[in-house]
C-alpha cells in the first residue's frame, strides 16, 4: 500500500498540471486557437532544446543505433498488424490502422518519464524514441497522406523531416556527445550560458505538455465502446512486445543498461502519435470522432496503467 501511495504522490504534479489545462479551457484563459501555437512552441523550441542537451550529455554508441533500428522495424510491423485488425474491426475507418503503431513520446512520453525517473536516465527514453520518431516522420506520415489523399512529393517530405527542429536537435546532440564536443565546449563561459539557456527552455516542456493534454481532453461517453475496444486491443500487444524486446533485445542481444527496461515499458504504454489528427481533413465525422475519442481516452488509460505498473514493480 505504501508503494501505491508513493506512486500517487509522485504523479500528483502531473495530474495537477493536466487538470490545470482543463481549468484553463473551462475558464477561457486560453482559446482553442492558442493551443496549436503552444504545440508549435513545444515541438520547435522547448522539446528540441531538451533533446539536444540530453543527447549531448550521452556517450552515444553504435549499439544505440541498432536499438533504434529495431524499434523502427517494430513500428513498421505494427502498422501492418493495424491494417489486418482494421480490415476486421475498423468498421470502414480508413485511419484505424494508425491507432496500433507509433507512440506519442514528444507530447506525453518525456513528461511522464521525467516525473518518475531521474534526469540522468532521460537519455534511455530518448534512445528508444529515435526509432519511433523516424517511423512517424517517414512511414506513418506517408501512410496518413496516402489515405487522406494529401498530395506531397517524397522529396518535399524528406526535406521537411531533415529541417525539423526535433531531428536537427537529435543529430546535433548525438554529434556533440559522440565526439566529446560537449565536454570541450562546456568549460567556456559563453557556451556554459548557452547550455543553461537550453536547460531552462527544456524545463518548460513538461508543464506545457501537461497543460495542452488537459486542455484537449474530450470524452463522448455515448461513443466509448469502439475507442475502448481499440485501446484494449493495442495495450496487451504493446505490453507483451515490450517484455519481449526487453528480454530478447535489451538483455540478451545488446546487453543494455536496465534503465532501458523502464524506457521501453514507458514508451509502449503511450497513446498513438498525436500527429494523426492533422491528416483527418478528408475524414468523415464518424472517422474523426472515433480517432479523437480513442486518443483522448488512451491518455487516461496510459497514465493509470503506468502508475499501476510502477506500484506493483517497486
Amino acid at each position: 500500500m505504501t508503494h501505491v501511495f508513493d506512486v500517487l504522490i509522485r504523479a500528483l504534479p502531473l495530474f495537477l498540471m493536466i487538470s490545470l489545462g482543463a481549468v484553463i479551457r473551462k475558464t477561457g484563459v486560453l482559446s482553442e486557437k492558442s493551443i496549436p501555437e503552444i504545440k508549435n512552441l513545444i515541438v520547435n523550441i522547448t522539446l528540441p532544446s531538451m533533446l539536444l542537451i540530453t543527447f549531448a550529455k550521452t556517450d552515444f554508441k553504435l549499439i544505440y543505433a541498432a536499438f533504434a533500428a529495431i524499434i523502427f522495424a517494430f513500428c513498421c510491423l505494427m502498422l501492418g498488424v493495424g491494417m489486418i485488425i482494421g480490415k476486421k474491426m475498423g468498421g470502414g475507418n480508413r485511419f484505424y490502422p494508425a491507432l496500433f503503431t507509433g507512440f506519442e513520446a514528444g507530447m506525453m512520453g518525456y513528461a511522464l518519464f521525467a516525473t518518475f525517473f531521474a534526469e540522468e536516465n532521460r537519455f534511455a527514453f530518448a534512445i528508444v524514441d529515435i526509432g519511433q520518431v523516424l517511423f512517424v516522420f517517414f512511414i506513418l506520415t506517408m501512410f496518413l497522406r496516402k489515405i487522406s489523399d494529401t498530395r506531397a512529393s517524397a522529396g518535399s517530405l524528406v526535406k521537411k523531416v531533415l529541417i525539423s527542429p526535433i531531428i536537427l536537435a537529435i543529430v546535433i546532440g548525438i554529434v556533440l556527445g559522440a565526439f566529446g564536443f560537449y565536454r570541450d565546449l562546456s568549460v567556456f563561459p559563453v557556451t556554459g550560458r548557452i547550455e543553461e539557456t537550453l536547460n531552462l527552455l527544456g524545463a518548460l516542456t513538461q508543464p506545457l505538455i501537461c497543460i495542452v493534454i488537459g486542455f484537449e481532453l474530450r470524452f463522448r461517453f455515448s461513443n466509448i465502446q469502439r475507442p475502448l475496444t481499440a485501446i484494449f486491443l493495442r495495450l496487451p500487444i504493446m505490453l507483451v512486445s515490450a517484455y519481449a524486446i526487453n528480454t530478447l533485445v535489451v538483455d540478451r542481444l545488446l546487453h543494455l543498461d536496465p534503465i532501458f527496461h523502464l524506457a521501453v515499458y514507458t514508451m509502449f504504454l503511450l497513446p498513438p502519435p498525436f500527429v494523426i489528427p492533422i491528416y483527418l481533413r478528408s475524414a468523415t465525422e464518424t472517422e474523426k470522432g472515433e480517432i479523437l475519442d480513442t486518443l483522448s481516452l488512451h491518455v487516461i488509460v496510459s497514465l493509470v496503467v503506468f502508475m499501476v505498473l510502477q506500484a506493483v514493480t517497486k
